[in-house]
């Protein structure tokens, strides 16, 4: 895990060494390893470095070529050193280079991993940046007055704005969860940029320009001769040996629901074929007392069946609003757990086991829940499937049958039928958000939009693809990393490896699901390595009780400490919402959670820059 940051100057004046400092200086938690820099008139590069192999640490940061001619910064791991021709000991850095010379500015779509990286060519004056294809390691950037900026993070880029501003229709597309395409390129300050999943920038004298090098097709699908447990099988468990490379022990969340639990069970197997040469794996586990999220019994029959060492941590039930400024801080946005004191303190106990990396099973719900399935049950006329297809899902799933069969009806609508719906339910703008702000940025157009247009066969593709490529599942995952990095740890995550997300997005939706059997791909794929009991596991865990009673004390009124939160939230209307949390609407936690991160934002981050 790294940072890594730059400046190039298309109008040709040096770049400035207090500037590299500025940016060195604000990621150097991301690195305790090694800290370079590097500059050459008008291009300069910064590199903070926290190892996870020795090969990494070993080479003087910026990476340069033989010649003197490349310079690069690297934040990430690849999956296919084997096909790049790496050697047992070379750092992938230096396979990086090596593959630039021979694929030029298509080397980002012969790389598969978790990356981001920017690569200096003197020989063509120019940068090329990159970021891997479902956006697992960031990559934010700022171009004004032909100056390009770039960063792992949002705060080194902040100086080269005039003054720090809201996007404020991301700010209204985080508070109702209504982002849309082209969300992917923005974050929630106006003029700093992310790189979107699957892009490459080049830059040269006449600027930045953004190419999509990766998208899956959603033309291909897998045929019925196809071993669909075989081959899911295979590739998931490529993907878990990937991210086991390293030369520190590894850890590994466990919840005790079956995404996490395949992943240890099939790393535990993996390091026992391996034998001494691999470095220890040890679990960890949150739980809370309350007995709907307490998911130990679980957890034991994982360990107790891998033979690995585990660790429990206890929920804290502090209020939500002690420390929520440093973890604001950390996360650089409004994404923030209300349970954070619990997951600080469990990274916490990682770092402190000597561990470097951590597996997290998240994804596996963005991937694996085929919610459109019923829909295309339902378009294909046939409704006793359906019913019974339902009925068995949301056993597995611990939900209502009404909640998942009004999901799958409201699928099937056209947008403009949700639009219209959104309009006379809850309105759009709702009456609790402030209308001038949601005029001005022309909310109602926003919410007439289709979240997404790839043109895929079947809802249960659509669905897949609307999950795992959400802007907001990616800011979420931005918020995750930076907290991970805080504590000196690398986040890596199986089920969002693209070869898995290709091969589930090839599968006709008749062949997703057996029976209404929730995850029944990875359940098969994962059967030789887990106990019967995990396997066989119905619902999961549920922090919504231990949540709300935190919230309840916590969210006595809507919030204004920033002066701010009033352009986005109308007060009445806030209030009369928080007031109906209060009298037992529980759908409504994360709007009453979200006045309150939002509100911290503004003050730490927007009117914290400008005193």
């Amino acid at each position: 895990m790294s940072g890594i940051a730059g400046v190039y100057r298309t109008d040709g004046h040096a770049v400035a060494a207090c500037e590299l400092d500025a940016m060195s200086g604000a990621l150097a938690h991301r690195g305790r390893d090694a800290a370079g820099q590097w500059s050459d008139g008008p291009v300069g590069l910064v590199h903070r470095l926290l190892a996870t192999t020795r090969a990494s640490a070993a080479v003087e940061h910026p990476v340069t070529d033989a010649a003197g001619a490349m310079r690069l910064v690297w934040d990430g791991r690849l999956d296919n050193r084997d096909e790049l021709g790496a050697g047992a000991d070379e750092s992938d850095e230096a396979v990086v280079m090596r593959a630039y010379t021979r694929f030029g500015d298509d080397l980002p779509s012969r790389l598969l991993g978790d990356f981001a990286f920017a690569l200096w060519d003197a020989r063509h004056g120019r940068l090329l940046c990159a970021r891997d294809r479902l956006g697992l390691k960031p990559f934010h950037y700022v171009w004004r007055d032909g100056v390009f900026r770039f960063a792992s993070e949002l705060r080194p880029l902040l100086a080269a704005l005039p003054r720090v501003e809201t996007d404020d229709e991301m700010v209204l597309a985080f508070l109702l969860r209504e982002f849309r395409p082209g969300d992917e390129h923005r974050t929630f300050v106006a003029g700093v940029h992310r790189l979107a999943p699957g892009h490459a920038l080049i830059v040269d004298r006449d600027g930045p320009r953004r190419v999509r090098y990766w998208a899956p097709d959603p033309a291909r699908r897998l045929g019925v001769e196809v071993q669909l447990i075989e081959r899911f099988r295979e590739l998931f468990r490529a993907a878990v040996a990937a991210r086991l490379r390293t030369d520190w022990p590894v850890a590994a969340l466990l919840s005790g629901g079956l995404d996490s639990s395949a992943i240890v069970g099939t790393a535990a197997r993996i390091f026992d074929e391996r034998g001494e040469s691999s470095p220890p794996l040890e679990t960890f586990t949150l739980f809370t007392d309350d007995r709907a999220g307490d998911e130990r019994e679980s957890a034991r029959a994982v360990s107790a069946a891998t033979g690995l060492k585990g660790h429990a941590v206890r929920r804290i039930d502090a209020d939500p609003l002690d420390g929520l400024d440093a973890e604001v801080d950390a996360v650089e946005g409004p994404i923030v757990d209300p349970s954070h004191h619990t997951m600080a303190e469990c990274l916490e106990a990682i770092r402190d086991a000597g561990c470097r990396v951590v597996l997290s099973g998240e994804g596996g719900d963005q991937l694996l829940d085929a919610h459109g399935h019923f829909a295309d049950l339902l378009c294909g006329g046939r409704p006793i499937r359906f019913v019974r297809d339902v009925r068995a899902f949301a056993g597995w799933y611990g939900a209502s049958v009404r909640e998942v069969a009004v999901g799958a009806i409201a699928m099937l609508a056209p947008t403009v039928i949700k639009y219209w719906g959104k309009r006379v339910f809850r309105g759009a703008p709702p009456p609790w958000i402030n209308g001038v702000t949601a005029h001005r940025t022309g909310l109602r157009r926003r919410v007439r939009m289709a979240r997404h247009s790839v043109p895929w066969p079947s809802y249960a593709q659509w669905d897949t693809w609307l999950s795992l490529s959400s802007p907001y599942f990616g800011l979420k995952l931005e918020a995750e990393e930076r907290r991970a990095a805080r504590a000196g740890l690398e986040l890596r995550y199986p089920l969002l490896d693209s070869r898995l997300v290709e091969l589930v997005l090839a599968i006709p939706s008749s062949r997703r699901m057996a029976r209404g059997e929730r995850k029944g791909l990875l359940r098969a794929a994962a059967a030789d390595v887990l106990p019967p009991e995990v396997l066989g596991r119905r619902g999961k865990g549920d922090w919504t009780t231990p949540v709300d009673r935190a919230l309840a004390r916590a969210a006595t009124g809507v919030p204004n400490r920033s002066g701010l939160l009033d352009r986005f939230v109308d007060p009445a209307g806030a209030d009369r919402l928080v007031r109906r949390y209060h009298g037992g609407a529980g759908d409504l936690r994360w709007d009453v959670w979200f006045f309150i991160t939002l509100d911290r934002w503004l003050e730490r981050f927007v009117k914290g820059a400008t005193r």
